[in-house]
C-alpha cells in the first residue's frame, strides 16, 4: 500500500482552502469599505463642527455672514452655507457638509443680543 494522498484528494483540499481564502477576502474588503466610509463621515462631521464654530465667532457684518449662499471646497469635501435674515438683529445660517454619498446639515442662529451678552 502506498502512503500519501491521491491527486483527487489534494485537489479537493486545495479547492476547500481556496474557498476559505476567497470568503475571508470578501470579508476583508467589506471591512475596509466600512472603515473608509466611517473616516469620510468623521471628516464631514469635523468640518461641519469647524464651520459652526468659525461662523459663530464672526461678527454679524462679516462677509461670510452676508445674506445669500456661500461655499468652500476642500478636496472631495464641500461645505455650503446659506445665510438668511430672520429679523432685525437675527440671522439664520444653514450649514451643509457633504462628501461622496454622505451629507450632514445643521442650522444655527446668530443675533446681536447673544453677541452683546457674550462680550
Amino acid at each position: 500500500m502506498n502512503k500519501g494522498f491521491t491527486l483527487i484528494e489534494t485537489m479537493v483540499s486545495l479547492s476547500v482552502l481556496l474557498l476559505a481564502v476567497l470568503s475571508s477576502t470578501r470579508i476583508l474588503v467589506a471591512a475596509l469599505g466600512q472603515t473608509r466610509g466611517a473616516a469620510i463621515r468623521f471628516r464631514v462631521l469635523q468640518q461641519l463642527d469647524y464651520y459652526k464654530n468659525y461662523l459663530g465667532s464672526l461678527p454679524l457684518d462679516a462677509a461670510e455672514l452676508a445674506a445669500g449662499t456661500h461655499h468652500r471646497q476642500e478636496g472631495e469635501l464641500r461645505v455650503d452655507w446659506r445665510v438668511e435674515d430672520a429679523g432685525a438683529a437675527l440671522k439664520r445660517v444653514r450649514l451643509l457638509a457633504k462628501a461622496r454619498h454622505y451629507a450632514l446639515a445643521l442650522v444655527l442662529h446668530r443675533s446681536r443680543f447673544i453677541l452683546a451678552v457674550q462680550s
